[in-house]
């Protein structure tokens, strides 16, 4: 697939103020005027927009199919600040945000604080968690990644309650639970267990074989 590395202009004095990829910049504009988020491109776009203008839209390196696109915006954004010019970009281009300035983090961490998804958004997420399927390439960096991690004792602690066995009374009522539509957060906080548990009693891997009339045979 094509990556286009776009620049946006300001329509009034011409400068240069933001550099980014897409595969669409025409579409991507459109996204950027309808951006309502509180940063320094949004900001500016507004300021824009609110005179009458949209953002100049340029092309400025078509990068092939393979080529590496993350490479060109980083030289792009360090070409602009070298030059001078006053981009918005709050990082150096390319995947993540390592560079994302402190106010910025900041911010964020204040906005998503507290913040709990309603419960039919946890029904989208777990439908489209379900169906995902990670590359080998994406599990050799997860593998990677855990290797070797350490936990700290409130995560051992909760672990090890966990994987402790559940009576078959828990296990019907954490099922019925579930037919219910509480969520797997929720359930594993009411029986101090690790949403994992749930998650797989949820989809047959573990306690296969407690049936009610087991359950009712234990009590």
């Amino acid at each position: 697939m094509i990556v286009y590395i776009y620049a946006l202009a300001d329509p009034f004095t011409k400068e240069i103020r933001y550099v980014g990829k897409s595969q669409d910049p025409k579409f991507r504009l459109a996204c950027h005027c309808n951006d309502r988020s509180r940063t320094w491109k949004c900001n500016w776009i507004r300021s824009v927009i609110r005179r009458g203008a949209r953002p100049l839209l340029v092309v400025i390196e078509t990068v092939p199919e393979g080529g590496d696109w993350k490479e060109a915006e980083r030289a792009w954004i360090a070409v602009g600040r070298e030059a001078g010019w006053p981009l918005t970009n709050c990082t150096s281009g390319g995947d993540g945000v390592p560079d994302l300035p402190p106010e910025i983090r900041a911010r964020i961490s204040a906005t998503w604080q507290g913040r709990k998804h309603r419960p039919e958004s946890l029904v989208k997420i777990g439908r489209a968690s379900s169906q995902r399927r990670w590359t080998e390439e994406r599990r050799s960096k997860m593998r990677a990644r855990f290797t070797g991690r350490q936990f700290s004792d409130e995560w051992r602690a909760k672990l090890r309650r966990s994987i402790s066995k559940l009576s078959n009374g828990q296990v019907i009522a954490i099922r019925r639970l579930l037919t219910e539509g509480v969520s797997q957060y929720e359930i594993a906080r009411r029986f101090d267990i690790h949403q994992g548990t749930v998650s797989n009693i949820k989809r047959g891997i573990c306690y296969q074989h407690v049936t009610e009339e087991a359950a009712e045979e234990a009590a």
